[in-house]
C-alpha cells in the first residue's frame, strides 16, 4: 500500500511538474513577437503598419519609410476619421470622391476571429427576435428556442414549451427541406445591435437556412450550395450597409460571405487561412476590406475593393516561431513535452500535451537516467526495485528525476 501510494505522489509530482516548469521557464525567458497592425491607405496606396517594439511605438509603410504618429493617421482617414474631424485635418474627398460622413460610417465595418472560437462552449437555448417590430430597438423574447427532432420554443418565465409556435416554426422549416436536427446555428444572440436577421443554420445533411421571425410567423429561406460544400464555422455580421449576412468557412479552410436577400455565396481569394489555429481580422471600408490572417509565425494582409470584393494587392511578414528562437531550442534539449491547463486554441479547461521539437530531449533523459543510475549504484541499493523509478526518468526526463527523488524510495522502507 505504501508502494503504491508513492507511486502515486511520483506520477502527481511528474504531472505538476510538466505543467508549471516549462510555465516558468518561458515567463522567465520568452521574448514574444508582436505582429505589426497593418491597414490599406486609401490615399498612398501603401500598406501601413504599426509596430511594437518592447513598448516602443513605430510607424511606417512597406516600403520601408517611416511616419510620425500624426502622418500614420492622415494615410489611414477611414480609420482615424474622429482623430482628423478633430484636428481639422479630415480630406473632403479621397481619389476624387466626396467624403460623405453618413457614407462613410455606413460602409465601415469590423470583424475579429480567434481560434479559440472554434472549440468553445455553445448555449442550448437561444432567443429568437422579431424582425420587424416597428420598435427603435430590439427587445428580448419571453421564450428561447432549440432545435433537436424539431423546433421547440420554452417559455423561460414557467419553463413550458409554447406548442402552437414550436409546430408553427418546425413545419416551416419541414416545408423548406429541413434535415433536424440542426449541426449549426449561427447569429447575434444579442440586442445590442442595429437590426435583427435572425439565424443561419445547418441540418443534419449539410444543407444550410436562414431563419427569422417577421411579425410572428417563420421566414425560412433554402441557400442553394455548391455539390460537397460543407461549413465549420459561420459567424453572422451587423453592418450598417447590410451587405451579407456572415462569414463562413469551410471544411477547405474557405472564406465565403452570404450576400443578403440574393443569398449569392462569394468566396474571398484568402490563402494561408486555417481557423483551427490562425487568428483573422477583416477592417472594411468605403474603398477596401483589409482581411489580416495572422499565424504562429506569418501575418497576411489581403485588400479587396469594397464593391466587387476583387483582390488588390497583398502584403506579408514572416518571423521565427517560438521553437525556433534560442529559447525554444533550449526549451526543447530541456523538456520533452509541456503540458497545459489552457489552450489558445480552445475555451475549455483540460490537459493539452504538447511534445518539444526535435529529439534533443532524449539526451537530457538519457543524461539525467545514468546520473540517477550512479546515484543508485553508489548507494549500492537493489536495482530491481528501482525499474520504476528508472522508466519514470526515462520517459519524463526531468520531471521524473525531480520526482522520484523528491519521494525517495527509502521514506517508505
Amino acid at each position: 500500500m505504501e508502494r503504491l501510494s508513492r507511486y502515486i505522489l511520483v506520477l502527481v509530482t511528474v504531472i505538476t511538474c510538466a505543467v508549471f516548469l516549462p510555465q516558468m521557464y518561458w515567463m522567465a525567458f520568452e521574448k514574444p513577437v508582436r505582429a505589426p497592425f497593418v491597414l490599406y491607405s486609401c490615399t498612398d496606396d501603401v500598406f501601413m503598419a504599426l509596430n511594437n517594439n518592447n513598448g516602443e511605438i513605430t510607424f511606417e509603410d512597406n516600403l520601408g519609410n517611416s511616419y510620425t504618429r500624426e502622418q500614420y493617421e492622415q494615410r489611414l482617414p477611414l480609420m482615424y476619421t474622429r482623430q482628423l474631424l478633430v484636428s481639422g485635418t479630415m480630406p473632403d474627398t479621397i481619389k476624387g470622391v466626396a467624403i460623405d460622413m453618413h457614407e462613410l460610417s455606413k460602409a465601415k465595418s469590423k470583424f475579429r476571429f480567434k481560434s479559440e472560437y472554434m472549440n468553445r462552449p455553445q448555449p442550448v437555448l437561444l432567443p429568437l427576435f422579431e424582425s420587424e417590430s416597428g420598435r427603435a430597438t430590439l427587445e428580448m423574447p419571453d421564450d428561447y428556442f432549440r432545435i433537436n427532432w424539431r423546433m421547440e420554443f420554452i417559455n423561460a418565465a414557467n419553463n413550458r414549451i409554447d406548442e402552437k409556435k414550436s409546430r408553427l416554426f418546425s413545419a416551416a422549416l419541414f416545408k423548406k427541406g429541413f434535415d433536424f436536427p440542426a449541426k449549426q446555428i449561427s447569429g447575434l444572440p444579442t440586442i445590442r445591435k442595429a437590426y435583427d436577421e435572425g439565424y443561419l443554420l445547418v441540418d443534419s445533411s449539410n444543407q444550410l437556412f436562414h431563419l427569422k421571425m417577421i411579425n410572428g410567423n417563420p421566414y425560412v429561406a433554402k441557400v442553394s450550395l455548391p455539390d460537397g460544400l460543407k461549413f465549420k464555422y459561420i459567424s453572422c455580421t451587423d453592418n450598417k450597409d447590410r451587405k451579407f449576412y456572415a462569414y463562413l468557412f469551410s471544411e477547405d479552410n474557405s472564406i465565403y460571405i452570404l450576400t443578403q436577400d440574393e443569398y449569392k455565396l462569394i468566396k474571398l481569394p484568402v490563402e494561408g487561412f486555417n481557423p483551427e489555429n490562425c487568428n483573422l481580422r477583416i477592417f472594411g471600408d468605403l474603398f477596401h476590406y483589409n482581411v489580416a490572417v495572422e499565424s504562429e509565425n506569418k501575418l497576411k494582409v489581403d485588400v479587396f475593393n469594397y464593391s466587387d470584393y476583387k483582390k488588390t494587392d497583398s502584403y506579408s511578414k514572416c518571423w521565427q516561431k517560438r521553437s525556433e528562437q534560442p529559447e525554444g531550442r533550449v526549451f526543447a534539449a530541456l523538456f520533452p513535452a509541456r503540458l497545459e491547463l489552457s489552450s489558445q486554441y480552445s475555451r475549455f479547461a483540460g490537459f493539452y500535451l504538447h511534445l518539444s521539437d526535435g529529439f534533443w530531449w532524449l539526451f537530457t533523459n538519457l543524461i539525467l537516467v545514468t546520473i540517477h543510475f550512479l546515484f543508485l549504484k553508489r548507494k549500492k541499493t537493489r536495482l530491481n526495485r528501482q525499474i520504476f523509478d528508472l522508466m519514470v526518468v526515462t520517459i519524463s526526463g526531468i520531471f521524473g528525476y525531480i520526482a522520484v527523488n523528491l519521494f525517495q524510495n527509502k521514506f517508505f522502507d
